[in-house]
C-alpha cells in the first residue's frame, strides 16, 4: 500500500512540476537555441549613424512614469517566481537647444490603463506627455502596443510620427538619436540609442528587454507569456538580448533602459519640461 502510494504521489508530483518548470521557470527559447547568435550590430556603427546627421544633438533626458501594474515576475523573466513586481509605464523627453523636444513612447490612455488592469494611472503625467507630443520635432514608439502608443490598439493608430525607411537597418532621425528595428519581437518593435552632446550614451531595449536582468543574463520571460507569439519569437528575442549584452560590454559606460524596469534612470533631470 504504501508503496502504491509513493508511486501516486510522484506521479502527481511530475504532472504538476514538468508543466510549471517547462512555462514559468526554463528561460530557454526552445529548438534552435544553439544557433542564437548577436545580431552583427555594433557601438562604433550606432555611434557613426548617430554623428551622420549634422545638428544639435539632445543635452538631457527627462522622463515620466505614467503607469504602473503588478506582474508575476515569471512574466517578465523565467524562474522569477511567483511574488508581484511593478510593471511600469513611461515616455522619455530629449531635450534639444533650439527645436522641439525628442519623444520616445507616448504613454497610456486612462480608458486603456484601466482596460489593462494598471493599479495606477498618472493623469498629470500623460497630460505633460500630451503636451509634449504637441511639441515634438520627432516620436518614436518602443512599440505599437497601448502600453507605448498613448493608448491605442495595435494597428488602429501610431502616435510616432517616424515611421522610418522600409528594412529593418538601424537609422538615424535626429543629431545624435538612431533608431533599430527589432523585427517581431513586438509589433513595430525597435531600440533607440540616444548620443547626448556630452558624449553620454543611452540604449532604449522597449520590449525586447522588460527588464535588466532579461540582457543581463540572458534570460527570456516563462514562455506562458510568450504563447501566443510564432515560433520564432523566442529565438529571436535571445538574439537581441545578446545584442544588447554584446553592446554594453563594448560601451559599459553606455545605460541600457529596460522596458518596465522602475529603477530610476540615472543622470535624467526630473519630469517633462511645461
Amino acid at each position: 500500500m504504501t508503496r502504491r502510494l509513493n508511486l501516486w504521489l510522484l506521479s502527481v508530483l511530475l504532472i504538476i512540476a514538468i508543466p510549471y518548470y517547462w512555462f514559468l521557470v526554463d528561460a530557454g527559447p526552445g529548438p534552435g537555441r544553439n544557433d542564437a547568435k548577436a545580431v552583427p550590430l555594433t557601438i562604433s556603427s550606432l555611434r557613426d549613424l548617430a554623428a551622420a546627421k549634422e545638428g544639435q544633438r539632445p543635452i538631457e533626458l527627462r522622463v515620466e512614469t505614467v503607469g504602473l501594474r503588478m506582474t508575476s515576475r515569471n512574466m517578465l523573466v523565467a524562474g522569477g517566481g511567483l511574488r508581484q513586481v511593478p510593471n511600469i509605464i513611461r515616455a522619455y523627453e530629449f531635450i534639444v537647444p533650439g527645436g522641439g523636444p525628442i519623444l520616445i513612447d507616448a504613454g497610456i490612455s486612462r480608458a486603456s490603463a484601466k482596460a489593462h488592469d494598471f493599479e495606477k494611472f498618472d493623469a498629470a503625467a500623460q497630460s505633460r506627455i500630451d503636451l509634449a507630443l504637441s511639441k515634438a520635432s520627432h516620436t518614436v514608439l518602443l512599440a505599437d502596443k497601448p502600453p507605448h502608443n498613448g493608448g491605442h490598439e495595435a494597428g488602429t493608430r501610431r502616435a510616432g510620427k517616424e515611421l522610418g525607411p522600409a528594412g529593418s537597418a538601424p537609422y538615424a532621425i535626429a543629431p545624435g538619436v538612431v533608431v533599430i528595428p527589432t523585427g517581431k519581437v513586438a509589433p513595430g518593435s525597435q531600440m533607440v540609442y540616444v548620443r547626448l552632446a556630452d558624449d553620454r550614451e543611452y540604449l532604449f531595449a522597449g520590449d525586447v528587454a522588460k527588464l535588466a536582468v532579461n540582457w543581463k543574463e540572458l534570460r527570456l520571460p516563462a514562455r506562458i507569456a510568450t504563447r501566443d507569439e510564432a515560433p520564432s519569437f523566442r529565438r529571436e528575442n535571445l538574439c537581441w538580448l545578446m545584442t544588447i549584452n554584446a553592446l554594453h560590454r563594448a560601451a559599459p559606460q553606455m545605460t541600457v533602459v529596460a522596458g518596465h524596469e522602475p529603477s530610476d534612470i540615472p543622470f535624467s533631470a526630473g519630469t517633462f519640461s511645461d
